[in-house]
């Protein structure tokens, strides 16, 4: 069964009535070009309906609607697939100065919807925790927040549900001193990609906070939808206390999902605790317009390009992009290429940046696809059209922009960026600025590149980049072994392949591998990893001059620029917490050392310190840290921490050991104990601030069971 499509495509202003300075409601006629068959028929038939105003409008206390409460609505006029309709908008945000005057003839203004009886979903708990999340997760497969309620349709007098939804615990406040009438006007014109600039995000209590009679409110309730219509009612519970929904009421299938931004307003008399007030929805099937299986965590979290395309449609992306260009702004099914100025870093570009971004979001744009990728391409935007929220527009490049570009993107709502690139090098700076875009806020970023040469696609997670499927297998890892030693080939590293091939079969996916990226160990490591399905990640730098070339089949891999290497040690120390120092050179030495340091300074939680030392390479450099203690020019317990192994059996007990029963293994090793809790405090800190990683393991508790050794 075709189910038809129950929203029209946007509306435009037609014409403007005349009016005084000081009203508060503006007159004006609003015009549907171009109409489906379906909504102008059911028009006819005389099945219900309602103009929604546009979300942006609504968000600043905008009320755009056809009638006013207690008025007749207007009829449609309808002209074979136009359709004209008589409305209004109100002013009800005391900070708008001067708002209506800001609108224009052909400024988009809201869509027609028609809820069609015969597509409404009496059923809701068929569709709960499958096409629908409402409410916040307390449970497997629990949700609380929001209750199902039924009613008798008025058209077909059948029972039907519907849900109210309690408001969540946050709200947006305006910010008074950007209420300028420029910022108003991006807004108009723009939608919803221009609010950030007039507003914040603060938390609230909706128990103990009141909504006053004559009072805008703007808050949200939690909702994920799938292939299914939510329509949000005008009316709001309790009835009694007059309390309206602004018209933006539309839940789009697959773009609503998480938070759903809510405008009240209050008529009545009386003072309401927010936490009293419920939102009603009611629920109507639509035609479905993704080509992928629908599946449970993206509609919760929302549909991101790596769901809905194939990495050769992500390749045809990139065919669209002019050599001249400095990328392009993908915006659902339209896009616009972004010209490159001749000072990328100065305010040219930023302007450039600014009206590519106003003209993406203008629906009536024509695409100027090139003939010869015309049919491939349009397939490609057709899957995207159910890209939604902050992953809905894209900017494409062969680079990702510089960081103020980044910002001016952020700032506008674009939060998704895709590169075509290789293997490419980042400064410090630019890995902590995608780090805390990607992980820190309400509103986050994502980083990816698309691979030519071996056709993959990754996504930047906790500070690499990885396929975006090995996610979870990065979550599950709670002790990473950071594996230090030589690129030669004249190393031995027998000891650490039979090291891996013990505690692999000891920790499984519990167990991750974090290296430099490069040769020798590093890929003898990495090929283990993968070998046992465990995950491993490269921290590679640019050191190809010194034949040093970095490897491209880690699991998450990111390269710094030449002459970061301490940046780059840095981030590695960061990421593992046990370290195995193997046959190395001169750069194991200075390895070793950084990590006694971290745990003398209690930036590392305190563990052993494996020395794969079959030859004594290693054991002057014991003997001094014991030298360095003795003379207290460094802390006792240090040389405690570092345990010089001749076989993998050695180190495997030790680390065993360890883990098993922490506590004990400090105590029998005379580390004090207030030096352990002073570590575990400011390790978990530092890592959470620099990766956003929260619950990284800083050893707190003993594994109850390990997994028995087999085949030894």
């Amino acid at each position: 069964m075709d189910i038809p499509k129950i929203v029209s495509p946007d509306g435009y202003i037609d014409t403007i009535a005349l009016r005084s300075s000081a009203e508060e409601q503006v007159d004006v006629r609003f015009l549907f070009p171009k109409v489906s068959d379906y909504i102008v028929s059911s028009l006819k038939e005389g099945k219900p309906w309602f103009f929604s105003g546009r979300s942006g409008n609504a968000q600043i206390g905008l009320h755009t609607d056809t009638h006013m409460p207690g008025d007749p609505p207007p009829t449609p006029e309808i002209d074979g697939s136009k359709i004209l309709l008589s409305g209004l908008i109100r002013n009800l945000n005391p900070l708008l100065t001067n708002a209506l005057d800001l609108f224009e003839t052909g400024d988009e203004i809201g869509r027609l919807v028609v809820m069609d009886p015969e597509l409404r979903i009496r059923d809701v708990r068929h569709y709960l925790h499958k096409r629908l999340f409402v409410g916040n997760r307390v449970g497997k497969g629990y949700y609380e927040g929001f209750d199902i309620c039924q009613e008798i349709d008025p058209v077909t007098g059948q029972t039907c549900d519907y849900i109210e939804v309690a408001l969540s615990a946050f709200q947006y406040c305006f910010e008074p001193a950007a209420m300028i009438r420029s910022s108003v006007g991006a807004v108009i014109k723009k939608g919803r990609s221009a609010l950030n600039a007039i507003r914040s995000r603060v938390p609230m209590d909706p128990a103990k906070t009141l909504l006053n009679p004559g009072a805008l409110f703007v808050g949200a309730v939690k909702i994920s939808l799938g292939d299914i219509y939510g329509i949000i009612d005008a009316v709001v519970s309790p009835e009694k206390d007059d309390i309206i929904h602004l018209p933006a009421r539309v839940l789009d299938p697959f773009r609503t999902f998480r938070n759903r931004q809510v405008e009240l307003f209050h008529l009545g008399k009386t003072p309401v605790p927010l936490s009293d007030i419920r939102i009603r929805i009611r629920f109507f099937r639509s035609h479905n317009p993704l080509t992928v299986p629908l599946e449970k965590a993206r509609v919760k979290e929302g549909y991101r390009l790596c769901d809905l395309l194939t990495h050769a449609e992500v390749s045809n992306l990139f065919d669209i992009l002019d050599d001249d260009a400095m990328g392009l702004i993908l915006n659902k099914g339209n896009f616009i290429q972004v010209p490159r100025a001749l000072d990328i870093k100065g305010e040219a570009q930023l302007e450039i940046i600014k009206n590519c971004l106003a003209k993406s979001t203008q629906r009536r744009h024509e695409l100027s696809i090139p003939k010869s990728i015309g049919d491939r391409l349009k397939e490609t935007l057709g899957k995207l059209s159910v890209l939604g929220g902050v992953n809905s527009r894209v900017f494409i490049g062969r680079q990702f922009p510089e960081r103020e570009v980044v910002d001016a993107l952020r700032r506008t709502g674009l939060r998704t960026f895709l590169i075509n690139a290789e293997n490419p090098c980042f400064a410090d700076d630019e890995i902590r600025h995608m780090i805390s875009l990607t992980h820190a806020g309400n509103d986050q970023c994502e980083f990816m590149r698309y691979d030519p040469v071996i056709d993959k696609l990754y996504s930047f997670y906790h500070g690499c980049f990885m396929e975006p499927d090995d996610w979870e297998r990065f979550d599950r890892v709670r002790f990473w072994f950071a594996f230090y030693g030589s690129h030669t080939k004249a190393a031995d590293n027998r000891l650490t392949i039979d090291l891996i091939n013990r505690l692999a079969l000891r920790l499984g996916d519990e167990m991750g591998i974090v290296h430099g990226g490069g040769p020798g160990l590093m890929k003898e490591a990495n090929d283990l990893a993968r070998r046992h399905n465990i995950m491993s990640v490269g921290i590679a730098i640019e050191l190809e001059g010194e034949n040093q070339a970095s490897l491209t089949t880690c699991d998450g891999l990111i390269k710094y620029n030449e002459g970061l290497r301490l940046a780059r040690q840095d981030h590695l120390q960061k990421l593992s917490n046990l370290p195995v120092i193997n046959t190395g050179g001169y750069g194991s030495a200075e390895e070793l050392s950084i990590t006694i340091t971290s745990m003398k300074i209690h930036e590392n939680p305190l563990a052993p310190i494996i020395l794969l030392d079959p030859d004594n390479l290693w054991e002057d450099a014991r003997k001094q840290t014991q030298k360095i203690a003795d003379k207290r020019y460094g802390p006792a317990f240090t040389p405690h921490l570092v345990k010089s192994c001749k076989n993998a059996d050695q180190a495997e007990t030790h680390l065993i050991e360890f883990l098993s029963d922490p506590d004990s293994w400090y105590e029998k090793n005379n580390i004090p104990a207030q030096s352990v809790e002073k570590a575990r405090i400011k390790a978990a800190r530092i890592r959470q601030s620099f990766l956003f990683i929260d619950n990284m393991e800083v050893f707190c508790r003993p594994i109850p069971r390990l997994s028995p050794v087999q085949g030894l």
